[in-house]
């Protein structure tokens, strides 16, 4: 035994002397690569590899010694592995934990530990050639790297990582709407699930029962923008830079891939196709960034520039195989203009100019296997164009304030003169399909909409506050509920979502960490 036990003293030794020498030599951060300074290095490197190194070679001419030379040699590397240690934890995981710092702890305490061995076993015969002893030695060995690759990625990630995956649906309760849940914007819902952004991460909540299904939080970084791809919820978090992006299973919060790109701050994750594209907003946008929402492979980066200048970015829509970009140019006077890339590839594969109506920036919406960009101010002139080619079609003036695309079609809401109407238009054609008077809602204005399965969820205010969420249907405009929306602040920001038969109203104060959930 005590041979055995000598020989695996020699082996974890060697062990951790390759990870000590390897951890010095790998970048500690992610961003830029940075290591300590020399001297530190020079400290770690002397109390580490090369004092056991010495010690190796002193023991073998002075056996006697060699408990009180191991054990010598296991204080340097205790002190080596808390001088690592402290090192390590000064670096900002924003800048990304490196392999460096880990890797050299654990080789730190690697070698203190053959060292602490040997002082027990003492000098002596080591085993023969018979593979028995050598290959539980191996076995050892083994154990050691996985247990060291464990910790190596705990260190570097695990630690920062609050994450669970759904289970079965619980059963539905009946629940007193809206209920308060810790996030600052309704991403989107799927199936049975709301997914919620907060600065934190990502949270799922069961419809049914109010009740959370599975969540993604990290204490290191702060999230920027999140979107539904693919049926993916993909969410950017910053760092030093760029963002660390994270794709998770929409319906059970399973990762799918986890991966730094170097960028600049991101708003806005869109989906076109199986592409998530991540963008900045406005003024400084940056680059556009498509990554494979299944892999997490960059496909391509974007810069929205024109004539030499880099344009705002106002607006991003997405069909299967293409991305259309609204921008606002300035190199030569204020100019808007659409730019359709490849969804795949990031590649240009037509550009449209707006005819100046006024100072509101271009917007655009898919509308089926095309897009419609709306320019100027109220009314707004509504351009069809075609996804691939970007050849433009029909033209028209918006009917409302508020459009909301469903399918082939734009319903449009507005509070009207008299009286509230809805209308739905072919922007194909620019046809008019159906157009709806609403009773009862004099004075309300249209603040959100969207549209699943057939039918649209339009959300308006009254002057007083109140909120009101009416269901139509998309085909012919028949409204099929019609439901009072509490509000339990003053409710400055209102989103909604919806899919299958659900339809979700977040609320949310301004600047604040909270929403309230309302479930139809």
């Amino acid at each position: 035994m005590n041979l055995l036990a000598r020989a695996a003293g020699f082996v974890v030794i060697g062990l951790g002397l390759v990870a000590t020498i390897a951890g010095l030599a790998l970048p500690w951060t992610l961003a830029d690569g940075r290591h300590p300074d020399l001297v530190t290095i020079a400290g770690i490197a002397f109390l580490g590899p090369l004092l056991s190194a010495l010690c190796l070679a002193y023991a073998r001419t002075e056996p006697r010694r060699a408990r009180l030379i191991a054990a010598v040699a296991a204080v340097a590397g205790v002190a080596a592995a808390v001088i690592a240690t402290a090192l390590a934890r000064l670096v900002e995981p924003s800048a990304g934990i490196g392999l460096g710092g880990p890797v050299t702890v654990a080789g730190s305490v690697t070698l203190t530990l053959g060292w602490v061995v040997l002082a027990v076993t003492g000098a002596g015969r080591l085993p023969g050639p018979d593979w028995r002893p050598w290959s539980a030695v191996g076995g050892l060995a083994v154990v050691l790297l996985l247990a060291g690759a464990v910790g190596v990625d705990w260190a570097r990630e695990g630690r920062f990582v609050n994450a669970t995956t759904a289970g079965a649906a619980p059963p539905a309760q009946a629940q007193a709407w809206p209920l308060p849940f810790a996030g600052v914007e309704l991403v989107a819902v799927h199936g049975d699930l709301a997914i919620l952004r907060a600065g934190d991460g990502i949270r799922a909540v069961w419809l049914g029962s109010g009740t959370p299904a599975w969540q993604y939080l990290r204490t290191d970084l702060a999230s920027q923008a999140a979107g539904l791809v693919d049926d993916a919820v993909v969410v950017a978090f910053g760092t030093d830079d760029g963002v660390l992006v994270t794709a998770l299973d929409a319906g059970t919060g399973a990762a799918r891939f986890s991966q730094r790109y170097k960028s600049g701050k991101m708003a806005t994750v869109h989906a076109a196709g199986r592409t998530a594209v991540l963008s900045g907003s406005g003024v400084g946008a940056g680059e556009l960034l498509g990554i494979d929402a299944r892999t997490g492979e960059q496909r391509w980066r974007w810069a929205p520039v024109r004539n030499g200048a880099a344009c705002d970015v106002t607006d991003l829509a997405g069909t299967a195989e293409t991305l259309a970009v609204a921008l606002r140019c300035r190199a030569q006077g204020v100019d808007d203009v659409a730019v359709g890339l490849a969804a795949a590839t990031g590649s240009e594969r037509w550009s449209w100019h707006a005819v100046q109506r006024g100072g509101t920036e271009l917007r655009v919406y898919s509308a089926g296997a095309g897009f419609v960009t709306l320019t100027g101010a109220t009314p707004q002139r509504v351009t069809y164009m075609d996804a691939t080619t970007g050849t433009v079609g029909a033209r028209h003036d918006a009917a409302g304030t508020l459009a909301v695309p469903a399918g082939p079609s734009l319903i449009y809401a507005d509070q009207g003169g008299a009286q509230a109407h809805l209308t739905a238009v072919d922007p194909r054609t620019g046809a008019t399909t159906w157009n709806k008077d609403l009773a009862g809602l004099s004075g309300y204005q249209p603040v959100a909409g969207t549209e699943a399965d057939g039918h649209a969820y339009v959300l308006w205010r009254a002057p007083s506050g109140a909120l009101r969420l009416l269901t139509v249907s998309t085909s012919d405009g028949t409204t099929t509920e019609e439901r009072a929306v509490a509000c339990t602040t003053r409710c400055p920001e209102i989103t909604v979502a919806a899919a299958g038969q659900h339809a979700v109203i977040a609320t949310r104060e301004e600047k604040a960490t909270q929403l309230y959930l309302s479930v139809t």
